[in-house]
């Protein structure tokens, strides 16, 4: 039984369009985009995980997919989280194919890229064990007393695992798909002591429920070396790809094109909001929307969903619930 459905990544839809923002030969540009394509086939993988967990569903076996805690003034995203009367079982997907090289003593995971570049990452047993971390925290605050464990499976077809350094063997967590159902149900067979009954078990995937927050987005230009300067002003034309759209005729059109489109300057707006400032006054929105009136921007902005605060002669506007936690 799902207790959790999954919500899109907030942070891929953002970086696909801060990169249009950008000039095409600022480096972050290619990287905010790869940084974003590797966000989405995560979710792909995750995706693969959701068939393979749902035949196991019942009243005594929850799942929570994508699920987004606070700690240590930050978040951790669990990919799957699985509840039962005995154990949680957090489920950390990989979708990477290729020879994917992790080094457990030096804390990285990484690959070599067809260009010569190398991707690195943060070796995925200590994702875990900061989610173990995390979700032990909030049970402890509810007087909860499970064990908490993690497996972490690579779902792309072509994927090739190797343990480096020290140590050789991968850590009993780290799997192929093929082999996750297998560990999952040596789990669930090994008869640990029931710690739950199922009406207990519903209520704390309630409870739980209650802690999860917004997906956050952190130190994007520090992270990036983007700088606010760099930023392209303008509205996005879907049928040109370009910022073409102008105001015109009580609606945004593309000056090349001519077609009209009338909701993706709400995209800019969102850039700003996200990335640059956490608030926006009208001569702010008049400069990235390219508009003449400040009637219009406030029209705009309001018609956006933005929430107004601040008397008249210095109001601003902001988003009713904010992605940006940096």
């Amino acid at each position: 039984m799902i207790f959790y459905e999954r919500k899109p990544s907030i942070r891929a839809h953002a970086y696909e369009l801060l990169s249009r923002h950008l000039p095409d030969d600022h480096p972050a540009k290619a990287a905010l985009l790869k940084e974003s394509s590797i966000i989405r086939a995560g979710e792909f993988g995750e995706k693969r995980i959701d068939q393979l967990l749902l035949p196991f569903g019942s009243d005594e076996f929850l799942i929570g997919l994508n699920l987004i805690f606070p700690y240590d003034g930050e978040t951790i995203q669990i990919d799957h989280l699985v509840l039962t009367p005995s154990f949680a079982l957090t489920i950390e997907t990989k979708h990477l194919k290729g020879h994917v090289k992790l080094d457990l003593e030096n804390e990285q995971m990484y690959r070599h890229e067809p260009d010569g570049s190398i991707f690195t990452s943060t070796h995925p047993s200590l994702q875990t064990e900061r989610h173990q971390k995390g979700l032990s925290k909030i049970l402890k605050k509810m007087n909860i007393d499970l064990p908490i464990y993690s497996l972490i499976p690579f779902t792309h077809p072509s994927v090739h695992l190797e343990a480096v350094g020290s140590r050789t063997l991968l850590p009993k967590e780290i799997c192929r798909v093929e082999r996750f159902t297998m560990k999952l149900r040596t789990l669930c067979e090994a008869n640990l002591p029931r710690k739950m009954n199922p009406y207990a078990l519903l209520e704390l995937a309630e409870s739980l429920k209650t802690y999860t927050v917004n997906e956050k987005i952190y130190h994007t230009f520090n992270r990036f070396n983007i700088h606010q300067s760099q930023l392209i002003p303008g509205v996005w034309c879907n049928h040109c790809s370009e910022l073409f759209c102008i105001w015109s005729g009580r609606r945004f059109r593309c000056s090349v094109c001519g077609e009209p489109d009338d909701e993706t300057y709400m995209n800019t707006l969102f850039v700003y909001l996200t990335f640059v400032s956490d608030s926006i006054a009208n001569k702010q929105a008049r400069i990235i929307l390219k508009l003449a009136r400040p009637g219009t921007a406030r029209i705009l902005m309001i018609n956006a969903g933005l929430e107004p605060f601040h008397k008249t002669s210095k109001r601003f506007y902001r988003m009713k619930k904010p992605f940006r936690a940096n």
